[in-house]
């Protein structure tokens, strides 16, 4: 992909094209953006080895990442970072539970423990959030990664003669980072839906969903080796439950790319056989199949096109328009 260097203004391009773009070009976006929430899911589990505690920083960042996007005020990667403490007085443990779908019961227990891990300071008003915190969170890498997506429908969009200039990653990060709080307040408003639209699927249990994630991951990446291209619509599910050079996943494995124990990711799997959700051969490696659950994911993996559309959009129209 080559850098064409030009002078003209950005062409500003519309949610039905880039939706049209993603569509046109699945298979090669989506193996990128399933790389990136399989790399999402390892850096939250590895940060404090309990996804649902990583989810309630991230809504932290994110609903102070809003609060100054409705003051008008935008603060750049680096000016952020300098100090990352901030205060939220609005936010108590019954809208933390509501918003990422916890008991009141664990949303209280998981921000005590955050509290004593000196990554939250709560009192009867307010949350605080620490340097510690800061440190855990920081999303180098989220930026890097996404902007891979955003380089690669870039290049889509001037191939097709769309656009006039195609940029490259190092652009879409530099430009992210000029304009961090506001672009990361779209975008972790996304992922904490995307991720908890998944968990909700997954028995509301969001470490079982990282296994089923594995699993799928394990699969499409098979696919991905295979290039052969497929619609989007029809044969690429197919193409992923029953592609023939396809390997499946022992629990060891499983236990490896998540972080997550070895008997904990036995003990779901066990769940996810009974209800059929998956399958297991004689050398056991576990596969997902066709049941329930894959039906669901697949309906979301189709509205997700249009949500992802969407906010590639917004993101262009900040990167090049603000």
């Amino acid at each position: 992909m080559e850098n064409i260097i030009t002078f003209e203004s950005p062409t500003k391009i519309t949610e039905k094209k880039i939706y049209e773009t993603y569509c046109d070009n699945y298979d090669s976006i989506h193996y990128l953006f399933v790389e990136f929430q399989f790399s999402w899911m390892q850096q939250a589990y590895k940060a404090l080895k309990d996804l649902d505690k990583y989810n309630i920083i991230v809504f932290l960042y994110k609903e102070n990442f809003v609060e100054l996007s409705e003051l008008f005020k935008v603060k750049s990667f680096n000016e952020f970072y300098l100090n990352p403490r901030f205060n939220l007085d609005k936010i108590n443990i019954i809208k933390i539970s509501q918003k990422l779908r916890l008991s009141k019961e664990t949303a209280r227990r998981k921000i005590l423990e955050l509290e004593k891990e000196g990554v939250l300071l709560k009192n009867k008003k307010s949350i605080s959030v620490t340097l510690k915190a800061g440190l855990l969170q920081k999303p180098t890498n989220t930026i890097n990664s996404f902007s891979k997506i955003l380089q690669y429908v870039s290049y889509l969009l001037h191939k097709e003669k769309n656009v006039k200039k195609y940029y490259d990653k190092e652009f879409f990060v530099k430009k992210i980072k000029e304009r961090f709080t506001q672009i990361l307040a779209i975008f972790l408003d996304y992922q904490i839906d995307y991720v908890l639209t998944r968990k909700a699927l997954a028995n509301n249990d969001i470490e079982m969903w990282f296994i089923i994630g594995s699993l799928l991951y394990n699969q499409i990446m098979f696919l991905k080796k295979s290039e052969k291209k497929s619609h989007y619509q029809k044969e690429w599910i197919e193409e992923v439950l029953n592609f023939g050079d396809k390997k499946g996943i022992n629990a060891m494995s499983i236990s490896d790319l998540t972080g997550i124990p070895r008997p904990t990711v036995i003990r779901k799997l066990k769940i996810l056989l009974k209800q059929k959700d998956i399958y297991k051969d004689n050398n056991n490696l576990y596969y997902i199949t066709n049941g329930r659950l894959f039906a669901e994911l697949n309906k979301q993996r189709l509205l997700n096109i249009k949500k992802l559309s969407h906010i590639i959009s917004r993101i262009n129209n900040i990167v090049f328009f603000s």
